[in-house]
């Protein structure tokens, strides 16, 4: 399956669709340290909340991330975290970290700097970690930006050792041929949310 973008618009749209499709899906409940306010949704047990993806007039921190990343996010991932607000969630094979602009433990801004054993060899080598295999396994999930097609490119699962102790690039798997595929894989094979 391949998926050409046609306008901005219609990015926008795909990823408005991936939105409803998580929050119809609905999250595992989080506690307080991992959902801030403005995502809760209503009390869940063990002082637990659930929570939901919201829209986002402004989120600042994007850029400032932006600005220190060798290479620019694929469109429809900027279209992701530049318009919404989310904790980190688990779709199909990639677990997202979360798009807040607070200090949660998985924050975007924080984690894709947030290895040094890491992220040097895989910006060297054209991969932007957007998440993790899932919360067990430390397996980068990354843009393949040097295979990037007009403005998306391939989502790949990376060995965490291979990166670590040799720092050489070994990908596990490739998730989707782009991000666009990604997110129309997810909503039509209904990708388990968690």
């Amino acid at each position: 399956m391949t998926l050409l973008s046609k306008s901005a618009k219609d990015v926008d749209a795909l990823v408005d669709e991936f939105v409803r499709y998580l929050n119809q899906a609905g999250f595992q409940p989080r506690f307080p340290d991992d959902v801030p306010e403005e995502l809760r949704t209503s009390e869940a047990s063990y002082g637990m909340f659930h929570w939901g993806i919201r829209p986002a007039s402004s989120n600042p921190w994007v850029d400032e991330l932006a600005n220190k990343l060798p290479r620019v996010f694929p469109a429809p991932y900027q279209s992701l975290i530049r318009r919404y607000r989310f904790c980190t969630f688990q779709v199909g094979p990639a677990m997202f970290f979360a798009n807040t602009g607070q200090g949660l433990f998985n924050e975007l801004s924080r984690k894709v700097f947030g290895d040094k054993g890491l992220y040097p060899t895989l910006h060297k080598n054209g991969y932007l970690e957007f998440g993790k295999a899932d919360e067990t396994n430390y397996d980068p999930v990354c843009f393949a930006m040097q295979r990037r097609q007009k403005d998306d490119a391939p989502v790949v699962q990376l060995d965490h050792e291979e990166i670590l102790i040799r720092s050489r690039i070994r990908i596990v798997k490739e998730i989707a041929p782009s991000f666009e595929v990604f997110l129309q894989q997810a909503i039509s094979e209904k990708f388990p949310v968690s």
